[in-house]
């Protein structure tokens, strides 16, 4: 059998690789020059620049078996950190909740008061208490929503959320279904160790084609620089995709669609909606740019930490690594004599995505010479600023599950691989795009009456009833807590101002509301 995949990202390797592995002949038609799509990495100004750091959390089962099976090692973190203005090197460590101690620290040495952080707890607690089985009602409430409708929030524990999940995902809270928010949360509890891991090089080095390798070693076709333009049907089946510049469709059996969720809009034309009227649901769904700032530095700066910082208040969700401690030096040294490399993550682009690349980059470069002493005359050449305008991350808002589409669609030769398709992992991510290409793989072999299918692990939550316990537990805590916040709310003096960044997600919040 003949199988095409459209789009060689690392959802398209993966199901491509499956298929090929069953003995199939499958061919990847890739539109780009290289393989990963936005978990890539391009050459810019002699050097790959990433699209973003990348991180790589315990719950990442499938990702972390095929790291394992081209033999690259991460590199684990337990901790991250706060940095605010005017405070450098002096940061505050958020540690993984591995264990007791752990969660000590948390509430003694946290940006929050102990008592705050008890109620940060309690929520994530009732949240993760929360079945599934009310999905209709946690995937038509925002995280946020749900957070401030708690008797026991306060609106500085609602806030720190807040900048949290933006950072961490780039959806502010007040967007991010419950339903979502409460699956992250479950599987990073369950497997809090190791927290955060890292990849020792660039991705597309370490991880990319180390994995492409086995693609083509499974007998998979590669073609690049074909760019899929449609896809036409015949009554209810796929006959062939038509490619840029070619005169000839291309013909196959069956066809994996695994482009972006922007590209793939485009092939939902009058034929395919009459296969599959759901898919036209896709345009409901909602993306935004994660962009990505890399600055290199002409010597090492001091007091950097080597896990992953944080921009608290910041007004573009600036976080960073410095991967000169953590990638092997590119010339053969020791790390400890490299120039610091800073790679940013901008969760919150949307107030510069009307400037240019030069005038965006000098508003990022301001920001980070807030947060840290850099000057000009230190930056080692013209930082390189990665908008990714035009590859946004799908992001997962209130409502959006019943618009993503399921790998299998009911026109019965196509199928669809992307973290935009429905799967457990729900969040827009590499472990999401690898569990649905197993998905969409295993439902296209399911469908010509193989029976060894592959299926994606699921990352493991905590029994439901243990949560309910817990939650009952925690009760007498979280009364005495939400008491010594509403009093020290009542004695302490109002602040006059908002952060910078929660102001500006009011006034996004408020825009889509139709208030001024």
């Amino acid at each position: 059998m003949e199988i095409i995949v459209v789009g060689g990202g690392l959802a398209g390797m993966v199901s491509a690789r499956e298929i090929a592995k069953r003995g199939h002949d499958v061919t990847i038609l890739e539109a780009s020059g290289r393989l990963g799509g936005k978990a890539g990495a391009d050459m810019k100004g002699g050097r790959l620049v990433e699209h973003g750091y990348h991180v790589f959390p315990a719950w990442y089962p499938n990702v972390r078996k095929l790291l394992d099976e081209v033999g690259t090692k991460l590199v684990d973190f337990d901790r991250y950190h706060y940095l605010r203005v005017g405070e450098f090197p002096k940061v505050v460590t958020v540690r993984g909740p591995k264990d007791f101690a752990a969660t000590v620290y948390n509430l003694t040495h946290g940006l929050l008061p102990w008592y705050q952080t008890i109620l940060f707890y309690s929520f994530t607690l009732e949240l993760m208490s929360k079945s599934l089985d009310d999905k209709r009602l946690l995937d038509r409430v925002s995280q946020v929503g749900l957070m401030r409708q708690a008797w026991y929030m306060t609106e500085e524990v609602a806030e720190m959320n807040q900048e949290n999940l933006l950072k961490a995902s780039a959806i502010p809270a007040y967007e991010m279904s419950a339903m979502t928010a409460k699956r992250i949360a479950s599987y990073w509890i369950k497997q809090p160790s190791p927290f955060l891991s890292v990849l020792p090089g660039d991705l597309q080095t370490t991880y990319i084609e180390p994995i492409a390798k086995t693609v083509r070693a499974a007998g998979v076709k590669v073609e690049l620089g074909k760019r899929v333009t449609a896809i036409h049907m015949t009554g209810k089946a796929v006959t062939s995709v038509q490619v840029d510049g070619e005169a000839a469709p291309r013909k196959a059996d069956a066809f994996v669609i695994a482009t972006p969720l922007e590209v793939t809009r485009n092939f939902i034309d009058g034929p395919v909606f009459e296969g599959d009227p759901a898919l036209g649901n896709i345009h409901d769904l909602e993306s935004r740019p994660m962009s990505a700032l890399h600055v290199r530095l002409k010597k090492k700066l001091p007091g950097i930490k080597r896990e992953h910082v944080f921009f608290h208040d910041g007004a573009f969700g600036l976080s960073f690594i410095d991967v000169s401690q953590i990638w092997e030096p590119e010339d053969g040294g020791s790390r400890d004599d490299q120039a610091t490399v800073l790679s940013f993550i901008a969760s919150n682009f949307s107030p510069l995505v009307g400037l240019s690349e030069a005038d965006a980059t000098k508003a990022l470069m301001g920001e980070v010479m807030q947060y840290l002493p850099i000057l000009p005359d230190d930056v080692d050449g013209t930082p390189v600023l990665n908008t990714n305008v035009s590859v946004p991350l799908f992001i997962n808002t209130i409502g959006a599950w019943g618009n993503r589409p399921e790998p299998r669609t009911k026109i019965r030769n196509l199928y669809i691989a992307g973290d935009y398709v429905q799967n457990k992992i729900d969040l827009a991510c590499m472990e999401g795009a690898v569990s649905t290409a197993i998905l969409a793989a295993g439902a296209l072999l399911e469908d010509q009456g193989e029976r060894d299918v592959p299926t994606p692990d699921v990352p493991a939550e905590w029994p439901r009833a243990l949560l309910l316990f817990g939650r009952a537990a925690l009760f007498p805590a979280r009364v005495t807590a939400s008491v010594i916040a509403r009093a020290s709310a009542l004695l302490s003096t109002p602040k006059a101002t908002q952060t910078p960044l929660h102001a500006v997600l009011h006034r996004r919040k408020q825009k889509r509301k139709g208030n001024p």
